[in-house]
């Protein structure tokens, strides 16, 4: 048997196609890790949302308004900064945005997300003022940013 006999051997075309191949197939997954790796960092939004947004219900059933960040209780997640109304994560900046009123929740990402680049995605939540014992109204960011938390808008919590 010759060593060098090409029944036996690895052309020099098969080994690209095979390292092109591994190197398609290895794109794919590390791309599709990372779209994945953004949207669980999104959930801490939607959880720091929902915990805001029965804080605010319990809070304006109580007294009859909404209330600020420190009014109601909640503690932004993160390093929270002196005044108790905003605060900063790994990923996102939380604010109580008091410049346009009370019982206003808004996170900013910190970092980029996918295709959601840094400080471009604002999720805001707000509490209705003409029913303030009622849910939470939404605004979504851009769509590439609000793909990333598909329940954002399902903050609407059961009371009775």
């Amino acid at each position: 048997m010759n060593k060098y006999d090409p029944y036996y051997s690895i052309s020099i075309v098969n080994l690209v196609i095979a390292i092109v191949f591994i190197a398609a197939v290895a794109f794919i997954v590390f791309y599709k890790i990372f779209a994945v790796d953004a949207q669980i960092k999104a959930v801490e939004v939607n959880q720091q949302a929902s915990k805001w947004n029965k804080l605010q219900v319990a809070y304006a059933i109580t007294n009859e308004k909404l209330g600020s960040f420190s009014e109601i209780g909640y503690v932004p997640y993160g390093n929270v900064e002196s005044d108790g109304e905003s605060s900063k994560s790994k990923y996102f900046n939380y604010n109580s945005d008091l410049i346009n009123g009370k019982g206003r929740f808004l996170a900013v990402n910190r970092v980029k997300l996918d295709k959601c680049k840094k400080y471009e995605g604002q999720w805001l939540a707000y509490g209705n003022p003409e029913q303030v014992a009622g849910n939470a109204v939404v605004e979504l960011p851009i769509p590439k940013c609000a793909i990333l938390t598909p329940d954002f808008e399902l903050l609407r919590e059961k009371i009775f």
